[in-house]
């Protein structure tokens, strides 16, 4: 999405992020240095007890969790799910979007848009009077409905935010450092 229509010259592009993969990780309670790097979900997602995982879940997972991020999403490619998934996790996730859903929840989404938006152009504005021009980048966003304020760079164009983080004004701070490394 073009969040400066006057302006076609810079596009960030937002969507959702592996947010299955990150329910799974939940509910079965996944521990890896790259499951436990990222918050845990919010709203929290029930626990599932009494499942016997494979001892390759977790590796597994990270897998998935990383080629979620690339094909933008992990839900809707089951043939790459991890062996020993359990087949209900997909109604129980179901289940859980639909509080996402809820007018409170997108309205909530709308706002963090509008102070995200604000913020990168307060951003691309600072940037125009200090270079003379305005500066010509592509940025994607993943946004993910994690606790906290949480940002990661995944690649030189890409990052993964949470929902908290995107409505606050601290996200400034790194949203500048990659545009200008972007236009540099």
């Amino acid at each position: 999405m073009d969040l400066h229509p006057g302006d076609r010259r810079w596009m960030v592009s937002s969507g959702p992020g592996g947010t299955f993969a990150l329910y799974v990780r939940d509910a079965l309670g996944i521990s890896t240095p790259t499951a436990d790097s990222i918050p845990p979900l919010t709203p929290p997602v029930p626990r599932v007890r009494d499942v016997e995982l494979p001892e390759t879940f977790g590796p597994a997972w990270d897998r998935w969790w990383a080629q979620s991020l690339v094909t933008g999403g992990a839900e809707h490619v089951p043939g790459r799910w991890p062996a020993g998934l359990p087949e209900d996790l997909r109604d129980a996730y179901g289940q859980w979007l639909t509080g996402q859903r809820s007018p409170e929840a997108t309205l909530h989404r709308d706002e963090a848009m509008v102070s995200f938006s604000e913020a990168l152009n307060e951003v691309v504005d600072q940037l125009t009077e200090e270079l003379g021009h305005t500066p010509l980048f592509e940025l994607d966003v993943i946004e993910i409905p994690v606790q906290g304020q949480f940002w990661r760079r995944l690649r030189k164009n890409t990052v993964l935010v949470s929902e908290e983080l995107k409505a606050s004004r601290n996200v400034i701070a790194p949203l500048e450092s990659v545009i200008r490394e972007l236009t540099q």
